[in-house]
């Protein structure tokens, strides 16, 4: 959620919160000091009406705010009897008001006894800029010392840094997500002569990267096959006139399945190819680092997606060049014996 959003959102629970239910509507039990039919109002800022206004102050002179207007007729808030709150401490004041300050004020639509030109507000929510926004690799984590490089410019992190992404993901983002090689946008502030990010959002790739998938022949139809992993999962695959189908694969065949997953985590197969499984047999494989152990690696789909896991076997001969790590995206070249296991000869980041 934006912050604008997160105003928006705020604003309307006060709406709600100071106007009077519609009549009929059971009421909850109210706290002894508040009579039935009553909402506290903690702010003391009335019923609102919902109306606002929202732009960058031009001018402050004493409690009347001048937003910008670009040349057209100026728009005049009256803060006098206003509260005032901003996105780090929550309170404020109009001494947080200052030229080039962008402001959402909600105003009040009551008649008044003295008609004015100037809008009155009962709420008026200040925005505070970063002091930094960066967007970049990240050249280096230091877990241990909370915090990262980007662009040669050191990052710390604290216990109010809030991580995200530029995708849903499953498993909420964390510090230990933000690792080199990573593509993050960074907003920051700055303390106690260092940069501390408030916000970091990892950005990944727009185009999903193909599935692999390595299984039998369970059925096939029209428009959909469905494939049993080695270890038993189902997978059902779509198939459409652009499917390439190479071998011709029977039901009981074991088959190797390039697809797309779509964001409903629909298999779109790009090609299905019978391979023969009783000898050993060369596979390339394409995905991210997932776990990384002295005799076995874990590749799977991008974090977030439901791209299947490979265990992929690590003997003493296999090449690793130059020493990816978990988060990287790696092409791994192997063999799958008849048991379907993978024994990689060579892992490389793939450019």
């Amino acid at each position: 959620m934006n912050r604008h959003s997160a105003r928006t959102a705020f604003a309307f629970a006060l709406l709600l919160l100071s106007t009077p239910l519609i009549a009929g509507i059971h009421r909850a039990v109210m706290p002894p000091g508040i009579a039935v039919g009553e909402i506290a109002d903690v702010l003391g800022i009335g019923p609102m009406s919902g109306a606002s206004v929202r732009g960058v102050v031009a001018s402050v002179q004493g409690t009347l705010i001048t937003l910008n207007t670009g040349g057209a007729p100026a728009i005049v808030i009256d803060a006098s009897s206003a509260k005032f709150m901003n996105d780090h401490s929550g309170s404020g004041s109009i001494a947080d008001v200052k030229p080039g300050t962008r402001i959402t004020a909600f105003i009040n639509t009551a008649p008044t006894m003295q008609p004015s030109s100037f809008l009155r507000a009962q709420l008026i929510t200040i925005e505070s800029q970063p002091d930094l926004e960066l967007t970049g690799t990240v050249d280096s984590s230091d877990q241990a010392h909370s915090r990262f490089v980007v662009l040669g410019i050191t990052i710390n992190v604290d216990a109010n840094t809030g991580f995200g992404s530029n995708v849903p993901t499953f498993a909420a983002i964390k510090f230990s997500d933000v690792v080199a090689g990573k593509v993050v946008s960074v907003t920051a502030r700055f303390s106690g002569g260092a940069i501390v990010a408030t916000q970091v959002q990892l950005n990944f790739p727009s185009i999903q990267l193909p599935a692999i998938l390595l299984g039998t022949v369970k059925s096939i139809g029209p428009a959909a096959w469905v494939i049993t992993s080695h270890d038993g999962k189902d997978t059902t695959v779509s198939v459409d006139s652009q499917t390439k189908i190479i071998g011709d694969p029977k039901v009981g065949d074991s088959v190797q399945v390039m697809a797309n997953v779509d964001s409903a985590h629909t298999y779109l197969a790009i090609a299905i190819v019978k391979v023969d499984l009783h000898d050993t047999t060369t596979v390339e494989l394409h995905g991210t680092v997932k776990s990384i152990s002295a005799t076995q690696w874990v590749v799977g789909g991008p974090p977030g997606t439901l791209g299947p896991d490979f265990l992929v076997k690590i003997a003493s001969t296999t090449i690793i060049y130059p020493d990816p790590t978990v988060g990287d995206h790696v092409v791994v070249v192997g063999t799958r014996d008849s048991s379907a296991m993978f024994t990689a000869t060579k892992i490389s980041k793939d450019s």
